[in-house]
C-alpha cells in the first residue's frame, strides 16, 4: 500500500472531527501494508485536550516519531499524524500480524490509570469515537485484526479498562452499520366509552432500515439516549421495561426480569454495570448510562 493518504477523508466521512497535522501525508515510512489496527492510550498529562500531540509527532528519547497514525484528543478530535508506518506497537503480534508495517496505530489521550489520584475513566462517547476511527482505518478489512496494545504484547497494559472483544464487537457493529434500537411506544390511550371513537392519526413514516453510515450509527445511539428519561429506584413503566431489556441484551443473558419495575434487583444490576463500564456508580440511569447500555446492547 505504501502510505495511506486517504486516512483523513475516511475519518471525516465517518463523522469525526479531523485536524490534519502539516506534512502527515509523507509522515512515517512508506514500507506500510496495514491489515490491522492497534489501540493505545498515551499515558500523558492529566489536563489538556491533546498534551501528547508533540510527542506523537516527533517521538521521544530512544524512539523517533511518528508514534501513531492518529491521536484522538479528549474531546474526540482526531489528529492525523502519519500516512505511513509509525513506531507504536513494537515487538509483538496479533493473529499472525507482526511489525509496525502491518498495523495502524491509534493513540487515545488518557493518563493511563484506572485507579488512584491520576485515574481517568473512559467516557461512552470516547469508546464510540475510537470504534468509529478504527472502523474508518480498517475500511474493507476484518475487524478481528483490531486489538489493544496489551493483546499485541504482554509488556503493555493499554488501553486500560477495555475488553478487546468489546472493542472488536463495536468495530464490527459500525462496519455492519447497525442501527440503535427504537424507543418503546407508549401504551395506547383508553377510549372514553361515552364519546364516539376518534379517527386514528396517521403514523409517522418509518425511516428505511437500510445501511447506516458510522456517523448515523453514532447519532442514533446519542439520540436514543437523549430521548430516554432519567430512571432511578422506584420508577415503573415502559421505559423501565426498555432498560431491563437493554441490560439483558448488553450482558448477553437474562440478568433481570423485564417487569417494568425499577426495584432493588434492577438497581443492583445497573450499579454493577456502571462499575464494570467505569461509569458513575449511583444506580441512576441518565444519559451516560443509557448511551453505554444502548451501544453495548447493539454490539452484544
Amino acid at each position: 500500500m505504501s502510505r495511506d493518504t486517504g486516512i483523513a477523508n475516511r475519518l471525516r466521512n465517518a463523522g469525526l472531527h479531523v485536524v490534519e497535522i502539516a506534512g502527515w501525508q509523507t509522515g512515517g515510512s512508506s514500507s506500510f501494508y496495514p491489515q490491522g489496527s492497534v489501540d493505545h492510550h498515551t499515558a500523558g498529562a492529566t489536563s489538556g485536550n491533546a498534551p501528547s500531540l508533540n510527542i506523537c509527532i516527533n517521538g521521544r528519547a530512544g524512539l523517533s516519531g511518528p508514534l501513531c497514525n492518529v491521536l484522538i484528543g479528549r474531546d474526540n478530535t482526531c489528529y492525523v499524524i502519519a500516512a505511513g508506518r509509525a513506531n507504536h506497537a513494537g515487538r509483538g503480534s496479533w493473529y499472525g500480524l507482526s511489525g509496525n508495517s502491518s498495523v495502524y496505530g491509534i493513540e487515545r489521550e488518557n493518563t493511563g490509570y484506572a485507579t488512584g489520584p491520576r485515574a481517568e475513566p473512559w467516557r461512552d462517547d470516547q469508546h464510540l469515537a475510537a470504534g468509529v476511527a478504527h472502523a474508518a482505518l480498517m475500511e474493507g478489512k476484518n475487524a478481528n485484526f483490531v486489538c489493544r496494545h496489551a493483546e499485541w504484547t504482554p509488556r503493555k497494559i493499554d488501553t486500560h479498562s477495555i475488553d478487546g472483544n468489546d472493542l472488536r464487537d463495536l468495530v464490527h457493529a459500525i462496519q455492519e452499520k447497525k442501527s440503535a434500537p427504537a424507543a418503546p411506544k407508549p401504551p395506547p390511550a383508553v377510549q372514553n366509552p361515552f364519546k364516539p371513537p376518534s379517527k386514528p392519526k396517521p403514523e409517522a413514516p418509518v425511516a428505511p432500515s437500510g445501511p447506516l453510515t458510522p456517523k448515523q450509527f453514532l447519532e442514533n445511539v446519542a439520540a436514543a439516549a437523549k430521548g430516554r428519561p432519567v430512571l432511578k429506584l422506584g420508577k415503573q413503566g415502559a421505559w423501565v421495561r426498555d432498560l431491563q431489556g437493554q441490560l439483558n441484551r448488553a450482558f448477553g443473558e437474562k440478568v433481570v426480569e423485564e417487569d417494568g419495575k425499577y426495584g432493588h434487583k434492577t438497581f443492583n444490576i445497573v450499579k454493577w454495570y456502571q462499575e464494570v463500564m467505569g461509569l458513575k456508580v449511583d444506580g441512576v440511569v441518565g444519559y451516560q448510562t443509557w448511551a453505554s447500555v444502548i451501544a453495548k446492547a447493539i454490539t452484544g
